[in-house]
């Protein structure tokens, strides 16, 4: 298929190319009107392009080269330091100001809740196919924490568990098409429940 611009979009057609054009133009001066002083230019030009054009690939193979070398460097580094840690993490006795001044984690003096909580601002919308996709805030719940996903068709019974979740997204059949779809999560860890979160209907 014919394109706007017959020049080769990729740079590493563009001298073959050139050496064609060139050939079939010196066999055809007459014929385009044009004199060897015409081809000689774009041969010069050619050249200085090729010639650019190989420094660049190698200097780009240099340069990716060289990153390569960084990131292994770094990973010895970061792997050694990693190890370090650990063991002075693990020392008894090493206080919390050390590990501080050494730039190391240090435990939150606030430990998380032992329990789960309520999941918060609890919201829903219809997606395709009529399902319900809801999602909400986990509260002070920690990462891994599984939600129970409830449905019920009446607000003060009823209620079933419909799936569960470790994201704080889901998307649910609903009982009804319209309306009277009572929703609610409860956060669950440890085989303790959480009281439920705001109940929407959708």
């Amino acid at each position: 298929m014919a394109t706007s611009d017959f020049i080769p979009s990729k740079e590493g057609d563009i001298v073959p190319w050139t050496e064609n054009f060139i050939t079939v133009a010196n066999a055809n001066l007459a014929t385009l009107g044009l004199i060897a002083s015409d081809i000689t230019t774009i041969t010069t030009k050619k050249t200085d392009y090729s010639t650019k054009l190989n420094a660049s690939i190698a200097k780009q193979a240099e340069a990716k080269a060289s990153t390569d070398t960084k990131n292994i460097s770094k990973s010895s580094l970061v792997t050694n330091i990693r190890v370090l840690a650990k063991q002075i993490q693990a020392k008894p006795g090493v206080s919390n100001s050390i590990k501080e001044l050494l730039g190391l984690t240090v435990p939150s003096p606030t430990p998380s809740p032992t329990n789960p909580v309520p999941p918060l601002n609890l919201t829903g919308s219809i997606v395709a196919g009529g399902n319900a996709s809801i999602k909400w805030s986990r509260s002070n719940n920690p990462d891994r924490t599984t939600y129970l996903i409830e449905l019920s068709n009446n607000y003060g019974t009823g209620w079933a568990i419909v799936g569960t979740s470790t994201k704080l997204t889901y998307e649910l059949r609903l009982i009804n098409a319209i309306g009277a779809n009572f929703i609610r999560v409860r956060a669950q860890r440890n085989n303790i429940t959480s009281d439920p979160s705001n109940v929407i209907i959708m």
